[in-house]
């Protein structure tokens, strides 16, 4: 684990940004691109933000994957930028920057499994007014950004519980803690094999950089520490895998418009 650098006192990497052949930049979404939410719906991208990575894919030698855990069908959705690719779910499903959808994880029938869960745990929760049981149809998530802390702490005991009988029965699940959120998977599904498998197509000469704020990043920040800079969205930051970090969302906007300057001049 790293103590990241401040990246817009890393002049060192400007060269960078002019010289490098290709840029690929996977962002994740909620939290680095957007703020986060109370609710997900409400985490929306401005207008200024869609024509900046409108101009970065347009832009001479720049790729861009929004990597996120939203289920594909709502990036698709919140992000209506053409010539970008967008990884979904963890890394389960990709709509490539041509607009070919496909799954990068088979998963056989995890649908049935996450609508027996969303039955199992609605009850158990119905009188949970702060929480919020996300179903993505490959991913079960609750949401506890709204709850008290007392109630928090219930949904969090009642989810894992029915999760754990679950996997006492068998069923291939992991649990991954969030920024107010629990959610359970696949196992074998994550960011950084899903960022892996973006590599395997790209020269080496090609610069991978890496923008997320939660710990499903920590994964694709690991799959491109040896290809590019890593980039953490966190203040104040916390040991990370990243080597860089930014402050938030506006942050973010800022680099990348810097960025695009320099390979527009170079």
């Amino acid at each position: 684990m790293y103590t990241p650098r401040y990246i817009f006192a890393s002049p060192d990497l400007e060269v960078l940004w002019q010289t490098a052949s290709q840029l690929f930049f996977c962002l994740d979404y909620d939290g680095t691109l957007v703020p986060i939410a109370s609710r997900p719906e409400e985490a929306r991208p401005t207008t200024a933000l869609l024509a900046l990575l409108s101009q970065l894919t347009q832009a001479p030698g720049i790729q861009i994957a929004i990597v996120s855990g939203r289920p594909l069908s709502d990036l698709c959705a919140l992000l209506p930028v053409a010539g970008m690719a967008c990884i979904g779910t963890h890394g389960l499903e990709m709509r490539t920057a041509g607009g070919t959808t496909h799954q990068l994880v088979p998963v056989g029938a995890f649908t049935s499994i996450v609508a027996r869960l969303r039955r199992d745990l609605a009850p158990l929760l119905s009188n949970s007014a702060g929480i919020l049981l996300e179903d993505k149809r490959y991913t079960l998530a609750l949401h506890y950004r709204l709850a008290q802390p007392a109630e928090a702490e219930y949904a969090i005991a009642q989810f894992l519980t029915v999760i754990r009988t679950y996997q006492k029965k068998g069923v291939t699940l992991e649990v991954l803690q969030g920024k107010k959120v629990i959610e359970v998977r696949p196992i074998g599904v994550n960011k950084g094999k899903a960022i892996q498998s973006l590599r395997e197509y790209r020269d080496k000469a090609t610069v991978f950089v890496s923008l997320g704020d939660d710990a499903t990043d920590e994964e694709a920040f690991q799959a491109l520490n040896d290809r590019g800079p890593t980039i953490l969205v966190a203040d104040p930051p916390q040991p990370t895998a990243a080597r860089f970090y930014l402050k938030n969302p506006e942050e973010v906007s800022r680099f990348l418009s810097r960025v695009l300057r320099l390979r527009q001049a170079a």
